[in-house]
């Protein structure tokens, strides 16, 4: 390797990366589809249960994930393990306000309730509810989103508008985490696989039915 390819390795942190590209540099600015916005933008998801799978770093954790919609119009989003021991109960209320009702101490960090509340609170269609929306195009896909503090919370369909594949949260550069619907869409999905790109964590969860009073 010469001389002039180490300077430039030490001074671009854009060859370090091997492309400085915007994640979102195909998008083109378009005047929102409201008919299309209306129908596909995922403002909640009803009280249902979910199986989960999460995997973080070399960790595996599996579980239940219960999403509860109250009496006050708040929901909570509660994950135990097979034998009921609660892991976290996180409550949701609109205009983001959000509540830690329990948790356990491996789980108790800043960093760790920040990824779990943003992932959550974008699978429920929070930042959706803050209007503001723009829209974007590309060849096959619509673009909805809603920017706060550099970062933009988009629900993504089809060029049809006949079916919602995913939300994302990204900067203008970077896609930071993107929530893949598959099987039924809101406001009860099958199955939602989150992914985070910044770090190595993923969650996948899948509906099932369970027959019980806790619901």
């Amino acid at each position: 390797m010469n001389r002039f390819l180490i300077r430039y390795l030490r001074l671009s942190p854009c060859a370090l990366l091997l492309s400085c590209t915007s994640a979102y540099h195909s998008l083109k600015p378009a005047s929102v589809d409201v008919a299309c916005a209306g129908k596909m933008v995922p403002f909640t998801i009803a009280t249902s249960w979910y199986q989960v799978s999460i995997d973080v770093a070399s960790k595996h954790l599996s579980g239940l994930l219960l999403i509860k919609n109250m009496p006050d119009s708040s929901q909570r989003v509660v994950f135990t393990n097979e034998a009921g021991v609660t892991f976290f109960d996180f409550g949701f209320k609109k205009r983001e306000k959000f509540m830690v009702h329990s948790i356990i101490k491996k789980f108790n960090r800043k960093p760790v309730i920040k990824t779990l509340r943003k992932d959550f609170a974008m699978m429920l269609g929070e930042p959706f509810a803050r209007g503001g929306l723009q829209s974007w195009k590309t060849q096959d896909e619509n673009f909805f989103g809603v920017t706060q503090n550099k970062e933009t919370a988009y629900f993504i369909t089809d060029k049809d508008c006949s079916s919602l594949r995913r939300l994302e949260l990204g900067t203008k550069r970077k896609r930071k985490v993107s929530i893949e619907i598959k099987g039924a869409g809101y406001p009860l999905p099958d199955t939602l696989n989150i992914t985070h790109f910044t770090f190595p964590l993923q969650i996948r969860l899948m509906h099932f039915q369970k027959n019980d009073s806790s619901q």
